[in-house]
């Protein structure tokens, strides 16, 4: 950070807000942009999400991941590849319309992009339709939030069933019994140590979400001792009647089912998580609830008849969940799994059973294809009035414009145009044989350069190359660091890897920009922050948290002085939890 002269005269709450804000924001876009020209293959992803954190505005965040492999000479060693900075954070009033939201968003993603050379990629979202919506009409492909999936799945699965609700139900009248008694509290906080446990007691931490109820019912079933001791001699009024050896039997189980589903959601929302993840851990859900309810079924005894229910439940809903077995089939997802050296041997194992493993190969090898002729353009045509080349150069260099997903009407791969043939070679009577050959795609010279047949062949020996290849990564390390390491070998492939590989499989991140709503910064002032200060400030904390070696200009930077009273600094932003 900047250092501040100490005689530097700190200036009121209202000099920050109106003037040094909005040029610190500005200064702060300005860098974000700077550090997105460096994305590999110039394509930035995007992930949307939203936030109500009153009744009178709904907070809007768009944020942006990129691959930024560099030159050697700028490259630091110790420098992820891996990007991402939030591009905006807007406050819609809850009455505005769905055509507003949709124009405002549009806007803001397309004034982004023009400040640029930056291309398409995709978007990540959950359950945002009119954001969705207005993004993907900029170019963007839609991919369905990872952790929103699983979370709609696990919330079915709960509310479906009798005996699941009759635990929660139990779960939640053991918190209302310990919430209001601090005495109760001690008295449990006295057993727990007497039994050797910590004295944490989450009861607070129990919301509508399925995950605080799994951390709340695993906390209970590690502190089953104490909680049963305090029945025995205090009592636990109504919920100790339901406290039987059947609900720490069901409550046991219900933890075991959604134990992999907690971990999986966790590794797919870390800031390293990628595309090529979400294949993998679905295929290992299906496996481990198999392992589960054969653990289950060896248990036998009357208790384990409900849990043995509950586990063919779950896995029938994981194995007919239209939305999580579509995955399966985008290429979006086998593509990234392909391009990820620790899922590529394993790809059969992964994908489901009799899956054309050959054909998935074969849109890899399009793929580097498509990058390869979009990176040759060939040179105009000397005559004004003959066409400018074959149709399929064309179609390539818009697609690739267009963005990843994009795709022929039919959702095959472009080939040649068909019905424009005959007035590609029409009025051509002036020219050579040979250059009507080179102007139609049958010719490769060296003014064209090599055919699309040879650029096939030539894709096909480097990803097979690629395939064959037998070094790998450990499973924590970063997939984009090996194609940083292979990008002078196969630079194509690094390319579209690292644009594969650089797309988070969920809208974490982007949601982490409302953690900061309810801080101090935002909420410890004698009147209620403009809604324009608050989307500021949002955007300052997580970026300058992203960015910790940008060096803020000295004529904007603020002194920690200002966090005292009902002042706010930048410095402030950034320690906030």
């Amino acid at each position: 950070m900047a250092q501040v002269d100490p005689c530097y005269q700190v200036p009121p709450p209202a000099f920050f807000f109106e003037k040094a804000l909005p040029l610190l924001h500005e200064a702060v876009s300005e860098q974000v942009c700077r550090e997105m020209q460096w994305a590999k293959g110039s394509c930035v992803h995007l992930t949307v999400s939203t936030a109500a954190p009153d009744a009178v505005v709904d907070y809007v965040a768009i944020t942006a991941h990129w691959g930024a492999i560099l030159p050697g000479s700028r490259q630091v060693a110790s420098e992820s590849p891996r990007k991402q900075a939030v591009l905006l954070v807007r406050g819609l009033a809850q009455d505005s319309s769905l055509e507003e939201r949709q124009q405002a968003l549009q806007e803001q993603v397309r004034l982004w992009l023009s400040r640029s050379t930056l291309r398409p990629g995709f978007l990540v979202s959950g359950s945002c339709a009119s954001l969705e919506q207005a993004v993907r009409m900029e170019g963007y492909t839609h991919i369905p939030c990872f952790a929103h999936c699983l979370d709609s799945l696990v919330r079915n699965f709960l509310c479906h069933h009798q005996s699941i609700q009759t635990i929660l139900g139990t779960v939640r009248a053991i918190c209302s019994h310990f919430q209001g008694s601090s005495g109760a509290r001690q008295l449990l906080s006295q057993l727990q140590q007497q039994c050797g446990l910590p004295a944490h007691q989450p009861f607070w931490e129990l919301s509508d979400h399925w995950v605080s109820a799994y951390r709340l019912m695993e906390w209970l079933v590690e502190h089953r001792r104490p909680l049963q001791e305090y029945e025995e001699k205090y009592q636990l009024g109504k919920a100790g009647t339901a406290l039987s050896a059947t609900f720490w039997s069901l409550m046991n189980s219900l933890v075991m089912l959604l134990q992999p589903f907690h971990m999986v959601v966790q590794e797919a929302s870390t800031a390293w998580a990628t595309l090529s993840q979400v294949l993998p851990q679905l295929r290992y859900l299906h496996i481990i609830l198999e392992q589960i309810h054969e653990h289950f079924k060896e248990q036998g005894g009357s208790e384990v008849s409900a849990a043995i229910r509950l586990a063919k439940g779950l896995a029938l809903q994981v194995s007919t969940d239209c939305q999580l077995n579509e995955l399966f089939h985008r290429k979006e997802f086998v593509l990234a799994t392909l391009l990820d050296p620790r899922f590529k041997g394993k790809i059969e194992a992964i994908l489901p059973m009799g899956a054309d493993i050959d054909h998935w190969k074969q849109v890899l090898v399009y793929k580097v294809k498509e990058i390869m002729v979009s990176d040759c353009s060939l040179p105009p045509s000397p005559s004004p009035h003959s066409p400018k080349t074959m149709c399929m150069g064309a179609t390539m260099s818009s697609r690739m414009v267009k963005g990843l997903g994009a795709e022929g009407k039919d959702g095959t791969e472009p080939g040649w145009c068909r019905g424009s043939s005959r007035s590609l070679l029409l009025g051509q009577r002036e020219r050579s044989l040979l250059e009507q050959l080179e102007s139609a795609g049958l010719l490769a010279s060296e003014r064209s350069g090599a055919s699309l047949s040879t650029k096939s062949h030539l894709a096909s020996i480097i990803v097979k190359k690629y395939l064959r290849d037998n070094e790998t990564i450990g499973a924590q390390e970063d997939p984009l660091v090996y194609w940083e390491k292979r990008q002078e070998v196969w630079p194509v492939l690094a390319t579209l890897a690292t644009v594969y590989l650089s797309c988070p499989p969920t809208g974490a991140f982007c949601e982490s920009v409302y953690t900061s709503l309810d801080s101090p910064a935002i909420l410890e002032h004698s009147t209620p922050l403009p809604v324009e200060t608050v989307e500021r400030l949002l955007f300052l904390k997580t970026n300058l948290e992203n960015f910790p070696n940008y060096t803020i200009p000295s004529l904007l930077f603020l002194s920690g002085d200002l966090a005292e009273g009902e002042q706010t600094s930048t410095a402030d932003l950034q320690q906030t939890p």
